[in-house]
């Protein structure tokens, strides 16, 4: 009977030690920054570049960027340095549109006329790692983000809608922007990172 006391008893030591050893494998699975993007001088971001008629969007997303940067205690430098390598971005597109429109007739419309519910918000945006010295492109990558939102339907009725409609639209889209930035750049940075 002791036999199988002490037998249980390893076989409850050895269970422990798995699980110990097992749990502590998931927390040694780290990351670091590419080689590329390990500079002991830091990282430089300027403003991104836009290219799309979406005035202002640039700042959203350069913004983002650095945040996501300086959360996962990267070295972001706020101004140009000599050996500093850049990651330079521009916002390559960003495109909206109606996913799905109002039944007919709607909300005294005439029955030809159909408003959006639901607007979709595609954003993509490239990024490059450079070294400033030589011009030479270390690393590159495009990326996009996606959202839909709710459309403004409110104001079908009031003879002012068709001036105000178009403004609340637009502030909706905008206010998309945060969000898929920061998508954008979390795929980003797990693209400048290699698990060892």
């Amino acid at each position: 009977m002791l036999s199988n006391y002490n037998q249980g008893f390893s076989q409850i030591k050895v269970l422990v030690l798995l699980l110990v050893c097992l749990t502590g494998c998931g927390y040694s699975l780290r990351h670091r920054l590419k080689d590329g993007f390990n500079n002991p001088k830091g990282l430089y971001v300027p403003v991104f570049s836009n290219v799309t008629d979406e005035t202002g969007a640039e700042r959203v997303f350069t913004n983002a960027l650095i945040r996501e940067l300086q959360s996962r205690g990267e070295m972001i430098i706020t101004e140009r340095r000599p050996g500093a390598f850049e990651v330079v971005g521009t916002v390559s597109s960003i495109n909206y549109g109606a996913t799905t429109l109002t039944p007919t007739p709607f909300g005294g419309l005439e029955d030809f006329r159909r408003l959006p519910t639901e607007i979709s918000v595609d954003v993509v945006v490239t990024l490059e790692l450079v070294d400033p010295k030589d011009g030479k492109s270390l690393w590159s990558g495009s990326f996009n983000g996606f959202r839909r939102v709710p459309a403004v339907l409110s104001r079908t009725h009031d003879y002012e809608a068709p001036s105000s409609m178009a403004l609340a639209q637009q502030s909706l889209i905008e206010s998309q922007y945060g969000g898929i930035a920061r998508d954008i750049m979390r795929d980003a940075y797990d693209a400048m990172v290699e698990l060892f």
